[in-house]
């Protein structure tokens, strides 16, 4: 990396408001100790309250469904091409 790449962030750091690319932790968001005081573990992977949200997780069953409807849509598209293909004088041809 150059260090022009740092521009924006150094810019950013004069005065460090929170915008859509950085935002406030807590320390003990980032920070875990056991019962002695004693720092186990230290989490730098906390996700963007800005971002965008994970996505919806769908039953299995209905994942299929979906692919295979898109599946048929895609065939169907596929059978438009090959007809103009033919339409046009150029042959379809199957490589298998």
């Amino acid at each position: 990396m150059r260090f022009e790449e740092f521009t924006d962030c150094l810019a950013w750091w004069k005065e460090r408001k929170e915008n859509e690319h950085a935002w406030r932790v807590r320390p003990e968001e980032v920070l875990k100790y056991d019962d002695t005081g004693l720092l186990v573990s230290a989490n730098l992977d906390l996700k963007n309250p800005n971002g965008p949200q994970d996505a919806e997780h769908l039953p299995p069953e209905q994942l299929v469904d979906g692919i295979l409807s898109k599946e048929k849509r895609i065939m169907e598209i596929m059978e438009e091409v090959k007809e103009a293909l033919q339409g046009n004088g150029l042959s379809w041809v199957s490589r298998q």
